[in-house]
């Protein structure tokens, strides 16, 4: 079977990208069809935690807001992300290059990108063209990555986790994000008329991969809530045409669907708080995070650049709003649109 989440950051600030996460791990043993599925963080307990282990032996995999923090930074996010992708066994670039429609180039294979260049090329492929258009997402003098780890502890335990996966029998076959820049952003925003669309129109672009690539296997995938968002039916009907569509449950706080072809089955769960149920949704919480705090290092490194006593932001909307108010008259002399730099909502 094939266990897939899907998991966002960056939804609420006014600054900054969003960003759509995805991760599917194939699980090579047991019932596909049965009810109870695996739970991934007990099979990798001895190297995989959802707590912050203390000496360092086990990855820290949950919600990106227990992993990350202003104080702590991006090295549990970082060191669990890098060392996920450096296991990944995903098509190789050469079939991505012939299917147009996937939304990354997928892994770095069994090794550990170096360059953030070559991490966005490798999980957010689409996206490297439209960053180049904004001069806060390039690179720039002195940047160092992996952001605060080494990459040598990281591959070496790349290496054990592998060996952990292949005795659960489990292989992280998907690692992908979708990176939206603040103006594609809006133009999303004026097409749909709803935030929440916008959110689910990106994710979508992970749900068809998924049903495309590993709809005969076995698929279940679990989606955090889309912007609030509770009933899916009629859009997923509307969007997988090709397939019998079913109503399991639409709750409060859980919505489940099934798609149905040829005596294959598909679940879509989306459920709140699903990250803490499904790892996959954990992983695609913990890439969002991490590719969004990576690039908002970037932006922030840019307009300090040229305004040295300018204080970081984060993006969200109040500290945004000052944030704006210091850069006004340095980005109004470089004729930077709002609409290329604001998120209109």
């Amino acid at each position: 079977m094939i266990l897939a989440g899907i998991d966002e950051a960056g939804y609420g600030p006014l600054l900054g990208p969003l960003v759509v996460g995805c991760c599917a791990f194939e699980v090579t043993d047991g019932d596909s069809a049965a009810d109870e599925l695996p739970c991934l963080w007990k099979r990798l307990r001895k190297l995989v935690s959802k707590h912050r282990a203390k000496n360092g032996k086990k990855l820290h995999v949950n919600d990106s807001k227990l992993v990350y923090s202003a104080g702590l930074g991006v090295k549990e996010l970082e060191r669990s992300i890098l060392a996920i992708l450096a296991t990944s066994q995903t098509r190789s670039r050469a079939a991505h290059a012939r299917d147009t429609r996937a939304p990354a180039a997928h892994s770095c294979g069994e090794h550990v990108c170096d360059e953030l260049d070559t991490l966005l090329a490798t999980v957010a492929g689409h996206a490297t063209n439209d960053l180049r258009g904004y001069p806060w997402y390039l690179p720039y003098p002195g940047e160092r990555f992996p952001l605060e780890q080494d990459l040598t502890p990281i591959r070496l335990f790349a290496n054990a986790l592998k060996a952990e996966m292949d005795k659960a029998h489990l292989r992280c076959v998907y690692l992908a994000a979708r990176v939206v820049p603040e103006q594609q952003f809006n133009q999303m925003l004026d097409a749909t008329r709803n935030k929440g669309s916008a959110l689910f129109s990106t994710a979508v672009v992970h749900l068809d991969h998924l049903i495309r690539i590993y709809g005969h296997q076995g698929l279940v995938i679990f989606c955090d809530r889309q912007g609030g968002r509770e009933h899916y039916g009629a859009l997923l009907r509307l969007m997988f045409e090709d397939w019998s569509f079913e109503v399991t449950k639409e709750l409060d706080g859980h919505s489940e669907y099934k798609l149905l072809r040829a005596g294959h089955v598909v679940r879509i769960i989306f459920c709140e708080k699903a990250e803490a149920q499904c790892m996959p949704v954990a992983l695609a919480s913990m890439l969002s995070k991490y590719l969004r705090e990576a690039l908002m290092g970037r932006f922030n490194a840019y307009w300090s650049a040229m305004l040295p006593e300018l204080t970081p932001t984060a993006g969200y909307y109040t500290d945004g709003v000052r944030f704006l108010n210091d850069i006004d008259v340095k980005r109004r002399e470089l004729g930077i649109e709002d609409a290329q730099l604001i998120r209109s909502r």
